[in-house]
This record gives C-alpha cells, structure tokens and sequence, in this order.
C-alpha cells in the first residue's frame, strides 16, 4: 500500500466517522519496499514539514478537540491549542489529567464519549492503551514521524511493528557534576569516579564523591547493559528470554557491587532526597540522576555540568533507560482527523522548540540540539548526547514483573550477598510472576 493511497484511505475513515461517529477505521501498515521508503523518508527529512501535504488531512466539520495532560505539560498546551484553533478554526480545550488518570477515564470515559481526542501519556503505558483499544495508529504521518523523530523514541512509541504515538520529549539520567569540584578527568572513566570518590569522601562529614539510587532497576539498569547483560531477549520483545542473569548481567552487578567502596551506606537510605540534597549544598560531587532536575540544578551557588555515562573497564559505554512521552489520537474521538492534525501540529519543530522553552522537555525530533537555545545549555547537552547511549525501557506487560524482583537483589547484592545466586533467584521470581500474569 503506498503512502498516497493509505492517505487517501486514512480521509476515507474520517468521512465514514463523521457519518456514523465510531472509530476504527485505519489505514494499516506500508507494505512499499525498503527502498521506496527509504527514499520517502529522506525527502520528509528533507522537507521537514511538509504545511501542504499536512492540509491534505481534511478536519471533520464541527470538529472540536479535548487534550488531556498533565500538570507539567498544561501551560504550553494552552498557547499552542490557540495557535492551533486560530489556523484552522478548530476549538481546543486543554484538561489537566495524569497519566494514571488518563488510562483510568479511559475505561469509562471512552466509551460514554466524554474522553479526550488527544491524551500524553508514557511510552511504557501504550501496552495497556492498545490491548484497551483506547488509541489509533498514527498511520497518516507515519512516514514523517519515522523520518524525522529519533529512532529510540519511534521505537518506544510502536507496538507489534504499528506505529502508534507522536513523540514529544525524551527522559533519561546522567551525571550532573560540581564544577568547583570535578574535572572532566575525574568523569572520563568509572575507574576515574572511584578514585576519585576515594579522595573526596568524608562520610562522617556526609561528603560523597558519587551517588546514585541503589535500590532502583532504572537507574541500576547501565551496569547490565554496559557488560552485554540484557532484560528481555529479542531487543526486549521476549519474555521467554530473560537475561538478568546470564555471564555479562553478573559481571555487571559485581562492578556496581564493588562501588560499595565509595559509597558505604545502606542501599535504601541513597534516596532522591538525601542525595539531591546534599548535591544542592556542595557535599555530593557527581550525582547519578534525570534530566527533570536540569531547572533544579540551573540556579545554585556553584555551576553544575552534565555528562554522559563513561566506558566501564571493558572499554563499553553502557545504555541508559529513556523514558518517551507522546501525543496519542484516542480511537473513541468523533473527530480523529482533527486529533491527528493536532497531534502533528504540537509535534512540529516550532512547537516542540517552543515546548522546550516553556517547560524544558527535551524535544525527540532529530537536530533539535543545533537549535541555539538548546545548543547553549551544558546540561541538555550533555542529556542530547546520552540519549545516543539510550533504550527505551522495555513497555510489555511482563516488564512489570521485574521491578520488584530487581530491587530486592539490588538491596542483597549491595550488602555483599552472592551476584550469580541472588540474580538466578531474582530471574526465577519474575519467570514465576510472568507465568502467574499470563494464566
């Protein structure tokens, strides 16, 4: 199916649900050879976008559009939605919903018709919405999305090879640095970190050379990924496959248990409290933690730098966990044309610069970074550059099995119990959980 006629498809299913006002119809998946859409991809990157052929996806008479989001994202929703209604003469109103609150309403509010046309919602959430049948496929600007967006955030955002979201911003940690305190030395290297923790640590001062949350898979997750440990086999697809604890995942968690030398205390008292405190008032040097904090860590007495994550002894910089946010087309709105618009519109370079500047979200588009506003601060930078060294966490239902399990063996391994024991266990905890979801 080529792009011309899935996108005169996609206005065939708006004008059969202005007549029957029910959603479900879509244009499927692109069957054109790689070549084919190679080349449409890079004339959309080219292009960027494209105002004419947008046009071309005529809103639904009357249309009027509900977005949901949540607090953080409510006041560059709010300038954009007039930009939107103005151009196109589309009536938006912009409701303060949670995530979690999103999917509840979902389930009720959907099928009453009361629901948003356009919800934001974590990329490790579209499991859920599309086994609810709650969202459509973003099949209309496929092809520019894929093209245009980073490949980790269109990733994040498919299920089963059906493109689903209109990325927004990318969420992931570093390591946020004391100026006064470290040199770019003291980062270039995990062994580096050490010695120098070694040599700034004063515990009975409460003085720490480097910290991070001990007891938490998410930011826990570099030392497998850094040593060819892996979650799910299959690029995190298959449950069948855990590899927590296959050769790399052990050797992995031996290094961050060793790192219980620079950091002697107990895995549950390294809090997102304890620890940003300390590094606000100058004790903590480097401090593991995410790019959310980058407003947090702009005004302090002292100037703080972001970096990436340094190569481990085995010469491999490891992989962070990214978080995506996104734009979704709810599959219970009367007006999915009008949805899908939005949802392009508020993706755009322009809104997503602009989104940047209001709330400080990290756009997901390709060469956003060149952008001046973006390019000048240290910190996003340095964020732009570990999302090259970024997956996006896994978002099958089975990935809610290895929370719990992980962070018990992260709390044992840190007090100095054995690595291959406590993984194998933990593996079989979540191999139980699994077959218990799954019954």
């Amino acid at each position: 199916m080529n792009k011309n006629f899935r996108k005169m498809l996609s206005l065939l299913c708006g004008m059969v649900l202005v007549i029957t006002t029910s959603a479900g119809c879509s244009a499927g998946n692109s069957s054109s050879s790689n070549g084919d859409q190679q080349a449409e991809q890079q004339e959309a990157a080219n292009n960027g976008t494209d105002a004419a052929q947008e046009e071309e996806l005529n809103p639904e008479p009357g249309a009027k559009l509900i977005v949901w989001d949540g607090n953080d994202g409510i006041s560059f929703l709010n300038e954009i939605a007039k930009e939107f209604s103005k151009k196109y003469n589309i009536p938006v109103e912009v409701q303060e919903q949670g995530a979690p609150e999103q999917m509840q309403k979902m389930k009720t509010d959907g099928p009453a018709g009361l629901a948003a046309d356009v919800l934001v919602l974590p990329h490790d959430n579209l499991s859920e919405a599309v086994a609810g049948g709650f969202v459509l496929p973003n099949d209309f600007f496929e092809e520019e999305t894929r093209a245009e967006f980073n490949e980790t955030a269109v990733n994040a955002v498919t299920k089963d090879g059906i493109l689903y979201g209109y990325p927004r911003n990318m969420e992931t940690y570093a390591l946020f640095y004391n100026k006064d305190l470290v040199t770019e030395n003291d980062l270039s290297s995990w062994d580096n970190i050490i010695s120098f923790s070694k040599t700034y640590n004063d515990p009975s001062k409460k003085k720490y050379g480097f910290m991070m949350q001990l007891n938490n898979f998410y930011y826990a997750y570099p030392f497998i990924s850094g040593y060819k440990g892996y979650i799910f086999g299959d690029d995190n697809t298959n449950p069948d496959d855990i590899g927590l604890n296959n050769e790399g995942s052990i050797e992995g968690m031996k290094y961050f248990q060793a790192m219980r030398e620079i950091l002697p205390m107990e895995a549950a008292d390294a809090t997102t409290d304890v620890k940003t405190g300390l590094f606000q008032e100058g004790k903590l040097a480097i401090n593991m933690d995410g790019v959310w904090n980058i407003g947090n860590f702009s005004d302090l007495s002292f100037e703080v730098g972001m970096v990436p994550l340094p190569e481990f002894p085995n010469g491999e910089q490891p992989d962070t966990f990214a978080g995506i946010k996104a734009y979704y087309v709810s599959a219970y709105s009367k007006y999915p044309n009008a949805a899908k618009l939005f949802a392009r519109y508020v993706t755009s370079k322009e809104a997503l610069l602009k989104n940047f500047e209001m709330t400080g979200f990290i756009p997901a588009r390709k060469g956003m970074e060149n952008e001046p506003g973006i390019k000048d601060n240290e910190m996003v930078s340095g964020a732009i550059k570990q999302f090259e060294h970024s997956v996006a966490m896994p978002s099958i239902f089975e990935m809610q099995q290895v929370w719990a399990p992980m962070a018990n063996a992260l709390e044992l391994i840190w007090k100095g119990e054995d690595v291959k024991t406590t993984l194998d266990r933990a593996v079989e905890n979540m191999k139980q959980g699994i077959k218990t979801l799954n019954k």
